[in-house]
């Protein structure tokens, strides 16, 4: 029998793919096994969240914040917290096209013109 890929409801997010790997990334700041892919998780998820919200939204600023902060030499679990949670929980209520979208211009492998 041919195994079918699950489909989600439009709206509904594939939850360990958009949400969980920022979070896990989160909790492993400042633990021993904190590594590049962590810091790669967050960062996405803060370029994905600049490329889709209003350049003046709260979540913009949210986002450059954490993009800001994953930056620096030394993170600091406690002030990137608060942003890897409402950055998280904004990405999670967008469309899946819209995200889609930002992935692949992140990627620049958006099509420009009729594809």
């Amino acid at each position: 029998m041919k195994k079918r890929k699950k489909l989600l409801p439009l709206g509904v997010k594939n939850q360990i793919k958009t949400e969980l790997p920022a979070l896990i990334a989160l909790e492993a700041v400042g633990q021993p096994w904190f590594c590049e892919d962590h810091l790669t998780d967050m960062m996405s998820l803060a370029m994905v969240c600049m490329v889709l919200a209003d350049k003046e939204s709260e979540v913009h600023r949210d986002a450059s914040r954490l993009f800001l902060e994953l930056g620096k030499p030394t993170l600091d679990g406690e002030s990137l917290r608060p942003l890897v949670g409402r950055t998280s929980v904004w990405l999670q209520r967008q469309p899946n096209g819209k995200v889609e979208r930002a992935i692949d211009q992140l990627l620049g492998t958006h099509c420009k013109g009729p594809c």
